[in-house]
């Protein structure tokens, strides 16, 4: 395994760990904030889908770097 793979699987564990915590900090925090009426746990939701997708960001642009660097070099 090169260390560009290697690279990339460490940023593909982390994302599916964010996204699994981003998950369920958005599914209790919607019931909060629509069967509880807490209406500041609409930011935490929307704060936790801001996080999974920025976490989608960072690994396709890490994905996008490193296949850039492989076009490059041959």
């Amino acid at each position: 395994m090169t260390a560009d793979a290697a690279l990339q699987k460490k940023r593909l564990t982390a994302m599916l760990v964010i996204n699994a915590v981003c998950f369920v900090l958005a599914g209790v925090s919607i019931y909060g904030a629509v069967s509880l009426k807490i209406d500041w746990l609409r930011l935490v939701f929307l704060g936790a889908i801001v996080a999974g997708l920025g976490s989608h960001i960072w690994f396709i642009l890490g994905w996008m770097r490193a296949t850039k660097g492989e076009g490059a070099s041959s």
